[in-house]
């Protein structure tokens, strides 16, 4: 399938630990505090959704826990309207293990520009991906 965004990196955590972050569903406070005013989590599992405030920024984004298996695949969207220039979000994370004990990660999306240029929405994404990513090689 054909993501509208796909950051794919190979790190040197474990599968498991990289999934443990993401089934931490309301870590994601702590793994982007400059960028984040608050997270709430609401449920726990598939089904859980996450209410945040961004920093400088009005409104909020929520987000409902899509999917999760076996420690290889996560995936969550939008589900309702947001600050964001984006509309219908979801994003698919998948991980296998890498040769070396580390984690090869596959980091995509889908979803519709709104409010401006597809091509700043992608740069927008592509940065935020590489960002938790980052700060889940720098968590351990």
């Amino acid at each position: 399938m054909a993501y509208s965004v796909m950051v794919e990196r190979t790190i040197a955590i474990s599968r498991g630990k990289v999934f443990a972050h993401l089934m931490d569903f309301g870590g994601i406070k702590s793994l982007l505090p400059d960028m984040l005013e608050t997270c709430e989590v609401t449920g726990s599992g598939v089904g859980a959704v996450r209410t945040i405030t961004l920093k400088g920024a009005p409104g909020t984004v929520v987000e409902r826990l899509d999917g999760a298996y076996d420690g290889h695949y996560f995936s969550y969207s939008i589900i309702a309207e947001c600050p964001l220039p984006l509309d219908r979000y979801h994003a698919v994370v998948m991980l296998e293990d890498a040769a070396d004990g580390g984690c090869f990660i596959r980091y995509g999306s889908n979803w519709v520009a709104k409010g401006a240029p597809e091509a700043e929405v992608v740069a927008m994404l592509t940065g935020l991906y590489n960002t938790i990513v980052d700060a889940i090689v720098k968590a351990g």
